[in-house]
């Protein structure tokens, strides 16, 4: 090993060293100290696994915090650690068949979710010859805005306002020379005043948005879903899956099911990485 490479190791070690100890620090004073939503984190959990005793939620809870620690962590660590280490952090199971959909020309829109991390998406262009488009809430500090859209430009993420997220995206489509993937966050509850849509999540009646899927039917873009598995501490996989075909698509709310259909599998199968302090379900007026 060069002296080069050796101390870019030893970099990458005290890095993951130091970030583990911050989020261990982070963790015991979410949990612990300020017990940060601990009420909608347990009202969550017991509604979405009611089989589960009162032990075992407790277990999902610290399990979750300890999560959350890494999470609050992890954009720091991706932008310190370097090309290599983010590859090692974020890896793509299948990012060949993304790339057959370049080949054909053809845009994509991939819905991703608050499992995981889904900040360390910002590397898709790393990883593909596809230009990332996603949405972004504009800070109400003027400093901090501006470093975040100057630090995800670094990747050659394309950012749009998320009020101006829909319109801006297909504008973008019909003008650009090569195709596109737009990653959305899909699993966020709808806007106050828009129209109320419901699928069947965990076990609940699920108030959802339907934007991601009414972007891919008016741009006839591929829709897939972006699961994302924790492998180790800061480290995921990202695995691209198909969410039906064009007869599918055409069929109301088809694309958004399906998508909640997959992520509750994610769920299922590894509860404690999802954002379970997030009010998910909070009482909406009126069903459509």
């Amino acid at each position: 090993m060069t002296a080069s490479k050796e101390s870019k190791t030893i970099y990458e070690k005290t890095l993951l060293f130091t970030a583990s100890s911050l989020s261990s620090l982070l963790y015991f004073f979410l949990h612990r100290v300020f017990r940060y939503r601990r009420e909608v984190v347990s009202a969550n959990l017991l509604a979405s696994f009611p089989d589960k005793n009162a032990r075992e939620i407790r277990k999902m809870t610290t399990s979750y915090y300890k999560h959350m620690g890494d999470l609050i962590i992890e954009p720091i660590l991706f932008i310190l650690i370097g090309s290599k280490g983010r590859s090692k952090l974020a890896r793509y199971s299948n990012i060949e068949f993304v790339e057959k959909f370049y080949e054909h020309k053809r845009n994509v829109v991939a819905l991703a979710s608050h499992y995981g991390n889904w900040e360390y998406l910002i590397n898709i262009p790393k990883m593909t010859r596809f230009s990332l488009i996603t949405a972004y809430s504009p800070l109400t500090q003027k400093f901090a805005n501006k470093w975040l859209l100057k630090i995800r430009s670094l990747y050659g993420v394309n950012l749009i306002a998320k009020n101006s997220f829909y319109k801006g995206v297909l504008t973008t489509m019909r003008s650009a020379v090569n195709p596109i993937i737009t990653v959305v966050i899909a699993d966020q509850r709808p806007a106050p005043g828009s129209n109320k849509y419901f699928v069947d999540f965990l076990g609940q009646s699920t108030c959802v948005q339907l934007g991601a899927e009414r972007l891919a039917n008016a741009s006839g873009s591929v829709v897939l879903f972006l699961e994302c598995q924790k492998k180790a501490r800061f480290h995921y996989e990202y695995t691209f899956h198909s969410l039906g075909d064009e007869q599918t698509s055409a069929k109301p709310l088809s694309i958004t099911q399906a998508y909640y259909n997959m992520l509750e599998k994610n769920i299922i199968a590894s509860p404690n990485h999802w954002l379970w302090s997030h009010k998910r379900w909070k009482p909406v007026a009126g069903k459509a």
